[in-house]
């Protein structure tokens, strides 16, 4: 048995890069950039004006204060999307909408409201100075400049910085492909008729939330019943094409308990099994390179208390890394116990907390019904404290690291 520390750092190191793939804006959001990407144009790529207004001279309204109006001749209207291809001339204006070209001449624009139209005149009673309401060509973003660094995430800001530059794909990390085996001959289907000495598979639609939430793609997800047979058949078809395999339950002690054995008759080799902590205690993970591609394996355990938070330490970090991520691990904030905690020495425990910031400091309540088998209270789980091995009791106000959570 391996301690926590010791656990997470062998995941991470065997945990390297898939690969690049090309892939629409539209599929890009939380990917993850595969290289500096530079702008191919300027933004905006024109002078244009920054609000509804009238397009003129600055020179020709030094005059106006006051009661002394200007008046200057409206020689064209220009909508966004059009372009005045004249130039203005003195005493001259172009009434032009907000994103519209300034015409050639011009150096402001007026607002509308600001300004009184008669037929083809319009007063003006304030002087005008170079620049007002006129967003210049260049002004967000230069052609050849890097919009987007290698390794940042591709949230909605980003994409849509993509899109101002005229960019319609771009160049991430690969996401990994998962298959989930779920074993145990108690299970059935929510929707069947629940009969003596079963229960319902909850770990297989907790799975499948835990991994739409990291952003990778479903490969393959199966019910495997107890036996050494069908279990190395199933694994022996997923490997083919997953890059990350996760089993739940037989990674105990008990007869049938067969997922070790499973695993190390298609050749993969043991990193570690068993960690000093509460819950997932029995947690397996296992390398396998075939050829030039890596595969990862996580036998977690069957309560699915222990599957939910065996993923978040361990498996969401892996899909983090492997996708590109340069940050990994879960967030961790420092937080007050605002109730005593008390366990036994020798496991690290992960305590569900609700978590609550008053004056600057978080504050970390613990929740109840904590077993593995429970999974009630992860509906107020905001994070997981993590409450050391050698600790026996906790008072309350003692500062602890908390792992906040994404599911």
């Amino acid at each position: 048995m391996i301690a926590y520390e010791q656990a997470r750092k062998l995941v991470i190191e065997k945990a390297t890069i898939l690969g690049q793939e090309v892939v629409t804006l539209d599929e890009a959001f939380g990917r993850v950039a595969a290289r500096d990407i530079k702008s191919k144009i300027s933004v905006p790529p024109f002078r244009n004006s920054a609000m509804d207004g009238y397009a003129l001279r600055s020179e020709d309204t030094k005059q106006a204060k006051g009661e002394n109006y200007v008046s200057l001749k409206l020689v064209a209207a220009q909508p966004a999307g059009d372009y005045f291809r004249k130039k203005i001339k003195n005493g001259e204006t172009v009434k032009v909408m907000t994103g519209a070209p300034v015409p050639a001449g011009a150096e402001a624009v007026v607002p509308l409201e600001e300004v009184e139209q008669r037929g083809e005149q319009i007063l003006i009673r304030r002087e005008i100075k170079p620049g007002e309401n006129i967003r210049e060509a260049g002004e967000d973003i230069k052609k050849g400049e890097i919009i987007i660094r290698k390794r940042s995430v591709l949230k909605t800001p980003e994409l849509g910085l993509l899109a101002a530059c005229g960019f319609s794909q771009v160049n991430v990390y690969r996401l990994p492909q998962v298959a989930v085996i779920i074993t145990g001959n108690e299970l059935c289907e929510p929707g069947e008729r629940l009969q003596p000495g079963k229960i319902y598979n909850s770990n297989a639609v907790i799975l499948k939330a835990l991994l739409k939430s990291s952003g990778v793609e479903l490969v393959s997800l199966e019910k495997v019943e107890d036996n050494l047979k069908s279990l190395i058949s199933a694994l022996k078809r997923v490997v083919k094409e997953a890059d990350l395999i996760i089993t739940t339950g037989g990674v105990s002690v008990g007869d049938y308990d067969l997922v070790k054995e499973a695993v190390e008759k298609i050749s993969a080799r043991k990193i570690f099994w068993q960690v000093a902590q509460k819950p997932a205690k029995p947690l397996a993970f296992y390398f396998l390179r075939q050829g030039q591609k890596p595969r990862w394996f996580f036998g977690l355990p069957g309560n699915p208390g222990a599957v939910m938070i065996a993923f978040e330490e361990y498996a969401r970090p892996l899909i983090k890394k492997v996708s590109g991520h340069e940050n990994f691990w879960p967030v961790e904030i420092e937080a007050s116990l605002t109730g005593p905690v008390k366990k036994k020495a020798g496991r690290l425990n992960f305590l569900r907390v609700n978590l609550e910031n008053k004056n600057g400091e978080w504050l970390a309540s613990p929740l109840d019904k904590q077993e593995s088998g429970m999974i009630t209270s992860f509906r107020m789980t905001m994070g997981l404290a993590l409450i050391p091995a050698e600790a026996k009791f906790l008072p309350a106000g003692t500062k602890i690291k908390v792992h906040l959570v994404e599911w």
